[in-house]
């Protein structure tokens, strides 16, 4: 028998349906995406980025985290505590501060 990744379950023949279950768990954590750590500088960027971007009132694109896949939202931004308002062509929508991943200026020609 050989037990890989630490799953005891994957080496027995016969397995309980609550077992199958823990094991099913056990998968989606592992497959679970990680935040990305980002560093002093980057997030210097990001905020001077944001800044210019209230200041000017010029368009933004910002990437936000999600353990699922990074969303990417377009339009003006406002800042309100440690949320951050995006004004799309859909509407409005709040992200905390702590999601977003990467903020760049959108040239006017490019929308």
């Amino acid at each position: 028998m050989n037990i890989r990744d630490g799953n005891i379950f994957e080496a027995m023949r016969l397995v309980l349906p609550e077992h199958r279950a823990l094991m099913a768990q056990i998968q989606r954590e592992r497959s679970k995406r990680k935040r990305p750590a980002l560093t002093e500088e980057r997030l210097e960027e990001m905020q001077y980025e944001l800044s210019e971007a209230i200041r000017e009132r010029r368009v933004v694109r910002v990437t936000v985290f999600t353990p699922e896949r990074d969303v990417v939202l377009v339009g003006h931004v406002s800042v309100c505590g440690r949320e951050l308002r995006v004004r799309t062509v859909n509407g409005v929508r709040v992200v905390d501060v702590r999601d977003v991943i990467g903020v760049e200026a959108v040239n006017n020609e490019s929308r």
